[in-house]
């Protein structure tokens, strides 16, 4: 039979293993991605960076940047180099 202690011991072990395995999850990428093409645009005081990406599942995509900040890898299911050139474009031309 386990005591309060006991239990309380496995449960700090389970959660560190938890955590573990929610930060490998966070920083271990499912895909690789090649580079093809970098688009840039200064608007004001905001730069936007797109980089044209394809994953290694074959899937285009789009990785958007303003001020060297991360916003969002957009996956491009069924969609070509040349519709993800545009999506590029698109994103460092708003205004």
């Amino acid at each position: 039979m386990y005591n309060f202690e006991d239990i309380m011991s496995k449960l700090d072990d389970i959660e560190a293993k938890v955590d573990t395995l929610i930060e490998q999850k966070e920083f271990t990428p499912e895909y690789s991605y090649s580079n093809y093409t970098t688009h840039y645009n200064k608007i004001g005081d905001e730069t936007r960076r797109a980089e044209v990406l394809q994953r290694g599942d074959g899937v285009w995509c789009v990785e958007k940047f303003i001020n060297d900040e991360r916003m969002e890898i957009m996956p491009l299911p069924g969609k070509s180099e040349h519709y993800a050139e545009d999506a590029a474009e698109n994103f460092v031309t708003l205004n």
